[in-house]
């Protein structure tokens, strides 16, 4: 009898510290952008990399995202938007494949794909980017959904960048 007792309070102390821990795990997990920075250029001040844009979409092989089905025209229309994000993982795990996709404005074109795979380790902070096509002239307030997964669940933040 006495056995049983030892092990029916060894199961209690343990099922107590397992909650514990959870809890603390719980409690302790948060992701969050820390700090925002947009930055545009002229698509006549980078011709090369406009050019290369307007090829792809030309020929069906541009790897992005449309927000416009209409044919891409001359340079001196559009300007690039390159917003970077840092993200802070405060969680005791790491986070794997985070992505940012911008909610399109009436004058965005195309967000530019990004292929590199994006991943924090716990108590981190880490840089991801997103860059748009839009016409020359246009805002950068945004609104920024970034999606992220912790043991394969998939987290999603949306924050509007404001200048």
């Amino acid at each position: 009898m006495r056995a049983l007792k030892f092990i029916a309070m060894l199961m209690a102390i343990l099922l107590v510290l397992s909650l514990i821990f959870v809890g603390y795990f719980f409690l302790t997990a948060n992701v969050s952008i820390v700090a925002f920075k947009a930055q545009g250029v002229q698509a006549t001040e980078v011709t090369e990399r406009f050019e290369g844009i307007r090829a792809s979409v030309a020929n069906r092989t541009f790897r992005g995202t449309y927000f416009s089905i209409s044919p891409l025209e001359d340079a001196e229309k559009y300007a690039l938007i390159t917003y970077t994000l840092r993200i802070s993982n405060d969680c005791l795990v790491p986070i794997d494949t985070i992505e940012v996709q911008v909610v399109p404005h009436p004058d965005d074109v195309l967000q530019l794909g990004d292929h590199a795979v994006y991943s924090l380790p716990p108590k981190s902070q880490g840089d991801i980017t997103a860059t748009i096509l839009t016409l020359k002239g246009s805002h950068s307030v945004r609104e920024l959904l970034v999606t992220y997964y912790v043991w394969g669940v998939s987290f999603t933040i949306q924050e509007t960048y404001r200048n």
